[in-house]
């Protein structure tokens, strides 16, 4: 695993490099949450394999004044990648703390997990709405946030939340297959939320005995080529909460499907390399953060 994760650094420096963008920092990786997203991948990346030069890269980037310049925008623009990509920005600015200890902006960054929070309580609380808009992936991100600084209110609040709206309906795992081809298995994020803010004897009783666990071969738009890498997400907190072992296969069998697009896709920055890479980068990390 170590060696797709270098090749991976590869794309991901190249990629947060880029100059597509007007914003001081997150300017490339074509947009502004996958540029996000870009740089989680390379902090979190260079430090699992311990690549000093460019973990110095990227920290020294997140460090900068100019993140003051990027919150700013954020304050004057409510409605700016509202929640997906500041969801990925708390999860960006949590690792950063957690790897480097740098903590300076945790007090501007909070107002994002505020305006996140006013944010879902202000809209449709569904686990069925599809792709930038699906509200499990904010409340995943908010309780890590939250767990992390010791904010439990916000902790108890994502609880209350999932209990409350996120339990049913339950989303089926053909949906993954189906439709217009999205880059998020709504089975995976809403079995990742309900294990994430309920544990495991609350997911192992959400469960049902009969899904195809088979990798999704057809992938019919390029949304879809991360469709592998996020049913993991839910296949490896299935296996968490059941010790089943058809669930660690399945887990195992989706983040190599998911690298296997690597060699094919990498060198098309519009469709793959400016985003799909982080997704399956996030799979093997969700396992390496649970052993």
């Amino acid at each position: 695993m170590e060696e797709i994760v270098k090749e991976f650094i590869k794309t991901f420096r190249s990629e947060t490099s880029q100059k597509d963008t007007e914003h001081v920092i997150f300017h490339g990786c074509w947009d502004w949450h996958s540029s996000v997203h870009g740089h989680w991948a390379l902090l979190e990346s260079a430090h699992l394999v311990k690549d000093k030069e460019n973990l110095e890269w990227v920290t020294e980037r997140l460090q900068s004044k100019n993140m003051e310049e990027e919150l700013q925008y954020l304050r004057e623009h409510p409605e700016f990648e509202m929640p997906y990509g500041r969801a990925w920005y708390l999860r960006l600015m949590m690792r950063l703390e957690q790897i480097t200890g740098f903590g300076d902006y945790k007090c501007l960054v909070q107002e994002i997990a505020l305006d996140l929070r006013e944010w879902i309580d202000n809209s449709m609380r569904d686990p069925s709405i599809s792709e930038y808009k699906n509200p499990s992936w904010a409340l995943i991100q908010l309780h890590d946030w939250a767990t992390h600084f010791e904010d439990s209110e916000t902790v108890n609040w994502v609880v209350e939340k999932t209990k409350e709206n996120f339990l049913e309906p339950k989303i089926s795992m053909d949906l993954d297959r189906e439709g217009k081809g999205e880059f998020f298995s709504l089975w995976g994020l809403q079995t990742y939320l309900i294990y994430t803010a309920l544990g495991a004897d609350e997911l192992s009783k959400w469960l049902e005995d009969d899904y195809n666990l088979d990798v999704v071969k057809d992938l019919n738009t390029d949304h879809h080529l991360a469709i592998n890498a996020s049913r993991a997400w839910g296949f490896h907190c299935a296996y968490l909460a059941t010790s089943d072992s058809k669930w660690k296969v399945a887990y195992e069998e989706h983040v190599q499907a998911s690298i296997e697009l690597h060699s094919v896709w990498k060198n098309d920055r519009r469709a793959y390399a400016h985003w799909v890479p982080q997704f399956t980068l996030y799979s093997i990390i969700i396992d390496n953060q649970s052993a």
